[in-house]
């Protein structure tokens, strides 16, 4: 960890090389997602344009998860039966899990850490679908959910004794994870390194801000919509247990973000529904068992 905190943190984060850029697919899939104009077609193309994606999507559509009585056989049947929504989720899912590997030394850190971000990605897209008829900056707040904790990837896979010291910190002497990473990182946490690869994507500002700004929005004076869902969504899926490393991680939403993102009873209970049905998907993509 000296070495780490001696070359600085913020220069060791941006002098990776394998997370430095997004694949071009990903890049793509992610401009869909921003394109209101795109269509099943575009979809189709991007995901049928890289191979190693296409397999992975139908081997997940064909997976026992779906129950189709008969085979996908491709993409553009996949998006006819699932639509689009579902199917752009998946490929943007599968993209990033794939983009970070894993090895035996942090399989159970990544699983579970992609176990909490697919959760926050289908929460953060039940509140995208519920406003954005409304609220049309509520669009991309999947891809929040999705990529809010991407500096715990970071952490764990180019800096595996950072993340066993701040796991130890934790579990032993009862920090938070982001007071735990302080404590290692010279002052940084995981929000702060993937707001800097998100800029280095060259991301959207709210989706930059929505990783940085996750765990404290009201300390913004304006926050944006997708910091709001992505803070509800990380909250509700600790909640029930759905955690990406922290058993203590915190489960209370802040009263501004719940109101910002209409939360109620009868949303919650909808959304609690909706992760009951995902918990095997959730699971199985996670470990990358499906494909």
């Amino acid at each position: 960890m000296a070495q780490l905190v001696a070359l600085g943190v913020r220069e060791r984060v941006w002098a990776l090389k394998e997370v430095s850029t997004l694949p071009s697919t990903l890049v793509r899939i992610l401009s869909i997602v921003q394109d209101d104009s795109a269509t099943a077609l575009d979809l189709a193309d991007v995901v049928g344009s890289d191979q190693a994606l296409t397999m992975r999507i139908l081997g997940t559509v064909n997976s026992s998860y779906y129950g189709f009585h008969r085979q996908i056989r491709t993409v553009p049947d996949a998006v006819v039966i699932l639509g689009f929504d579902e199917v752009e989720r998946l490929a943007l899912a599968i993209s990033v899990i794939h983009m970070f590997g894993r090895d035996a030394a942090t399989a159970r850190t990544l699983n579970m850490l992609w176990r909490h971000s697919l959760a926050c990605s289908v929460v953060a897209g039940c509140i995208e679908s519920r406003l954005r008829s409304k609220k049309p900056q509520i669009v991309g707040a999947h891809v929040a959910g999705l990529l809010h904790d991407i500096g715990k990837a970071v952490i764990a896979q180019q800096f595996p004794e950072a993340m066993t010291s701040i796991l130890r910190l934790i579990e032993d002497d009862g920090y938070s994870h982001t007071d735990a990473e302080r404590e290692i990182l010279d002052g940084y946490t995981h929000c702060d390194i993937g707001a800097w690869l998100a800029g280095r994507w060259q991301l959207p500002p709210a989706i930059v801000e929505s990783i940085e700004m996750h765990h404290t929005p009201t300390t913004l004076p304006n926050p944006h919509l997708l910091t709001h869902a992505a803070h509800v969504a990380d909250a509700l899926c600790n909640r029930v247990g759905i955690r990406s490393m922290n058993a203590n991680a915190p489960c209370e939403c802040d009263a501004a973000s719940a109101e910002a993102v209409g939360l109620d009873p009868d949303f919650v209970s909808h959304i609690e529904d909706r992760l009951d049905r995902q918990r095997g998907l959730i699971g199985a993509m996670a470990a990358g068992g499906m494909y």
